[in-house]
């Protein structure tokens, strides 16, 4: 059943002399979903901006395709100051949930329209439900009253699309909590070799460092962990060239825009979330404002390079919701142009515990195999993963750890592994010899490049250097765009 309040807005505008018609399409916040959902681009549809403008509110339509030059804003109406609507004034103005603006409201007597919704014949806007869309004919947007054709607005690039080189544009990171294990290597670096070769992604790698100081953590272990991330990045065969490779806490943007986005962050969203819980349980003497904002400071890592792709594990995806949530209030309180980051899942991206439960990760002693392992080593780990002592019967955790290891890295051998495990006969210790001695035959070559990238450490520092550069000539441009956008320059 249609919102009453839709076909109420609907024949209020009838009355101005707007005819419309009411679509309808998938419940969703995002103006991507909607406008594909009903076969249409951004250039078709239009945003309303609730902003203040020095004492009082103007309503500002303008294409979604199509960004708010805020001192052309200024310009026309002679004012100093102009901020979007918080929350609060929206919904009090309005009656309605922030990012469901209508173009015509009463308690507002100025309405600037951009010229460049005009260039359209029909175009497609709010009907304060996020259900429901209101489509008609553009010049008859200058029946709103106190409504005024203005040039405010430029249009923006494609938001999967950088500024710099038309390519999709993703960004990743490991924290600086030690050298890379097999987990990490197998479910994120990988992923990012194959994004780094791919000519239609456009590749930026961080060692999250500042993300490390959250949980507890030593000094001199932290100035150390964060070369080594680097070194072992290079040895896996991520390259300067090719991607920007840099230490999070060389690019103090970052920290920067975490604290802008933390104006639109709520503490109770932070606090629910799964992760935070479960790193209050595992650190109880730790739980700091730091643990608490390390979804917003991601949220920063990503958008501060209008990043869209994250390859990430499935463990991430609340952290990036709460990225996508942040990118949708910033673009809809200060009409910045932040993509919503969607996760890029990778072949391996799950890594299971030589535990036996849970992933592999450094939080756990004796849970993961370090890339350096020597074969010994690697056997020792592999044949602590706990097995029954009989084959046969139900898989515990740890033979299915075993098998997917198997798959892995022996995926010829598995079937006939499956049909022993079966009958009876066979026999964990050899499979578990067998893996390891593949495992290690992979690694040889990445511990044999490390040696040599860590003995040249000048090459080392060069790639730091230059990497934090680069990371700081982007981030320092968007930076600059939110504090225009949010009345700070």
């Amino acid at each position: 059943m249609m919102d009453s309040k839709v076909l109420e807005y609907s024949d209020q505008i009838k009355k101005l002399g707007i005819e419309n018609t009411i679509l309808e399409h998938p419940t969703s916040k995002n103006i991507d979903e909607v406008v594909s959902s009903l076969a249409l681009t951004r250039s078709d549809s239009a945003a309303t901006l609730i902003m203040k403008a020095d004492d009082e509110f103007v309503a500002i339509i303008r294409c979604d395709d199509c960004k708010l030059d805020n001192k052309k804003v200024k310009k026309n109406l002679g004012i100093e100051n102009l901020r979007i609507a918080t929350a609060e004034e929206f919904t009090k103005l309005t009656g309605l949930q922030p990012g469901a603006a209508i173009y015509f409201n009463p308690s507002i007597k100025k309405t600037l329209i951009d010229k460049k919704v005009l260039e359209k014949e029909y175009i497609v806007g709010g009907s304060g439900s996020f259900s429901y869309s209101i489509k008609h004919k553009t010049k008859d947007l200058i029946k709103i009253p106190g409504s005024q054709i203005v040039n405010v607005a430029e249009k923006a690039l494609i938001m999967t699309e950088t500024k710099y080189s038309g390519k999709k544009r993703v960004l990743s990171g490991i924290r600086a909590t030690g050298r890379l294990h097999l987990g990490n290597y197998l479910g994120a670096v990988k992923g990012m070799l194959e994004l780094q070769n791919n000519p239609e992604y456009e590749t930026l790698y961080m060692v999250a460092d500042v993300h490390t100081i959250t949980t507890p953590f030593t000094i001199e272990e932290l100035r150390k962990n964060r070369r080594e991330v680097i070194i072992d990045y290079l040895a896996a065969g991520l390259d300067p060239e090719k991607s920007v490779i840099f230490q999070q806490s060389e690019v103090a943007q970052h920290i920067e825009l975490a604290f802008y986005f933390s104006s639109v962050a709520t503490i109770a969203r932070m606090q629910h979330l799964p992760t935070f819980k479960e790193k209050v349980k595992l650190h109880p003497g730790h739980s700091t404002m730091a643990l608490l904002n390390y979804p917003i400071l991601m949220a920063s890592d990503i958008l501060i390079y209008k990043a869209s792709l994250v390859p990430v594990g499935i463990d991430q995806e609340p952290h990036l919701e709460v990225a996508r949530e942040i990118a949708r209030k910033m673009n809809q309180f200060y009409g910045t142009d932040f993509p919503e980051p969607k996760r890029f899942a990778t072949k391996g991206e799950y890594i299971p515990s030589l535990k036996g439960e849970g992933k592999m990760g450094k939080s756990v002693e004796g849970s993961y195999i370090n890339l350096t392992d020597s074969l010994d080593e690697i056997q020792k780990k592999i044949r602590s993963v706990p097995t029954a002592t009989k084959a046969g019967g139900e898989m515990t955790p740890g033979v299915k750890t075993l098998f997917t290891f198997a798959n892995l890295y022996l995926s010829s051998e598995v079937e006939k592994y499956k049909k022993e495990f079966n009958n009876g006969t066979l026999q964990f210790v050899t499979v578990k010899d067998e893996i390891s001695e593949a495992i290690y035959k992979e690694l040889q070559p990445f511990q044999e490049r490390r040696k040599k990238i860590e003995a040249d450490q000048s090459y080392l520092n060069k790639v730091i250097k230059e990497g934090a550069e680069k990371a700081r000539a982007i981030a320092s441009q968007t930076v600059k765009e939110v504090r225009e956008k949010m009345g700070l320059l």
